[in-house]
């Protein structure tokens, strides 16, 4: 009996450290579903071009459609697209929904009204969208979905950077979709200088599982590439 006894007290000295273990990371997983995220969708005129036999933009479309109203139920996400309307070139930038759960039919609906038209003003977009998250006063993530560079006169880099100083508690994480290798490490300077991730999607498997993982909850564990954000060097 005695030995039973102290085989039981075993086990569960043995579970309790067992879920001790566990609690930090069910803590930052917990903390993680709790930042609000804007979507920042490309748009431009690039994203009506064939690949894999179909728009990139309805590509991209179909992956939003097998992910958002799923992963919106637990996370609030709003929606900012560049492009896809007539106007101005590089100022066609639109806060369409600000964050919210539940929202996925929402962005669906908006994003089926675009129309690919334009040039790649990607930088106000993040600008915008960061605005809109530190209104809430509160951490978010940003994950921008492009097939192409800035090309309306400003630099990712310089963007990050920004971003970084003024919204640490933002991160953006990037999805390159059909991009050039050649343009990838330039858009990859953004998500680095902000802490966020890269993602390289070639075709509309890779983008559903590239949405789901940077917008899922939880998603800790599976990020790719996650740059750890370092001190920022003081300007002198």
């Amino acid at each position: 009996m005695a030995l039973r006894i102290h085989s039981i007290r075993k086990l569960i000295a043995v579970f309790c450290i067992f879920l001790t273990a566990l609690s930090p990371l069910a803590s930052v997983a917990a903390w993680a579903c709790q930042e609000n995220a804007m979507l920042v969708f490309d748009a431009s005129g690039s994203m009506g071009s064939i690949k894999n036999g179909l728009p990139k933009i309805d590509a991209a479309r179909e992956a939003a459609t097998d992910i958002l109203p799923d992963v919106t139920r637990f996370r609030a996400t709003g929606l900012i697209t560049y492009g896809g309307e007539f106007g101005t070139v590089c100022n066609n930038v639109n806060l369409k929904l600000p964050p919210m759960r539940h929202s996925g039919e929402l962005i669906l609906a908006e994003l089926g009204l675009m129309r690919p038209n334009g040039q790649t003003p990607l930088s106000d977009a993040v600008m915008l969208a960061a605005q809109s998250l530190k209104s809430l006063q509160h951490p978010g993530i940003i994950v921008l979905v492009t097939d192409g560079l800035e090309n309306c006169g400003y630099n990712a880099c310089a963007v990050g950077r920004k971003l970084r100083a003024q919204n640490p508690n933002i991160r953006v994480h990037v999805i390159g979709f059909h991009m050039h290798s050649s343009s990838e490490n330039q858009i990859d300077c953004l998500s680095q200088q902000t802490g966020g991730t890269y993602t390289s999607t070639n075709s509309l498997e890779s983008l559903r599982d590239a949405l789901r993982t940077t917008l899922s909850c939880p998603r800790i564990s599976s990020l790719k590439t996650l740059h750890p954000l370092k001190p920022v060097a003081a300007q002198g």
